[in-house]
């Protein structure tokens, strides 16, 4: 129920982002403002802080959301207070800290996916075990992991400028949640799940997609259930079985 009720309220929010953006579009079009609000509403300065406020509405993507908002308006700074600064000079130092902060944000161990199964199955557990999650990064690069484990609870899956290939054909999804977590920034991951497991996806893409690839059977086992959430901004997650 509260998955659900995440996924409305991001939705609301893309749909109130969506009228202002055309209420202040007709104004400005009707000279009814005193400045070019085209200027800065069409702007990927302007589209930073709009991603990062949709974001804000998924309970467990927040830090990513704030830090987008964050770099928007650090970018629009320099016009806004008339500071002549080239672009250059601040975009890739921003950018890195960025992604930085967004590394070490995702770096907690098991404590955040047991977050997630705890919403999940309402229930406490030790998500500590390695054997039973994953928690992968790719940066600039990428690799081929095999995951086999009889009670896997899920993980994060960190890909930014770089991918990788993870086998989970051999594991078992816990019958007390499974979650994996992705976040995707200009990167790709595939995932290699068996065509039984039930897999219900919760990633927003932007410009960006999830697919599921797999040869999917007349039924699927009940019992093996794995919700995929998280972010995609300029890259994708494949899921296949071959």
């Amino acid at each position: 129920m509260e998955t659900k009720n995440t996924s409305i309220d991001r939705r609301l929010v893309a749909g109130v982002l969506l009228i202002i953006a055309g209420g202040l579009l007709l104004l400005d079009t009707f000279d009814l403002l005193s400045f070019n609000m085209r200027h800065y509403l069409i702007s990927w300065k302007t589209f930073l802080i709009v991603v990062g406020l949709i974001i804000l509405s998924n309970r467990e993507n927040r830090t990513t959301g704030w830090i987008l908002v964050g770099l928007g308006i650090l970018f629009w700074l320099p016009e806004l207070f008339d500071y002549r600064i080239r672009l250059s000079a601040v975009f890739w130092p921003a950018v890195l800290m960025g992604i930085g902060l967004i590394i070490i944000t995702r770096r907690s161990g098991g404590t955040s996916s047991g977050r997630l199964n705890r919403a999940f199955t309402g229930n406490k557990h030790d998500y500590t075990n390695p054997d039973e999650y994953i928690d992968e990064t790719a940066i600039f690069g990428g690799g081929n992991t095999k995951f086999v484990s009889e009670n896997f609870r899920g993980g994060k899956i960190t890909a930014i400028f770089g991918g990788s290939d993870l086998h989970m054909m051999g594991a078992v999804p816990s019958k007390e949640g499974c979650v994996i977590d992705v976040f995707i920034l200009f990167g790709g991951t595939n995932l290699l799940i068996p065509d039984d497991w039930q897999i219900k996806s919760e990633v927003v893409s932007i410009f960006g997609g999830f697919s599921d690839k797999r040869m999917l059977p007349a039924t699927s086992n009940p019992e093996k259930f794995v919700i995929i959430k998280g972010l995609v901004l300029f890259g994708g997650v494949e899921v296949k079985s071959y």
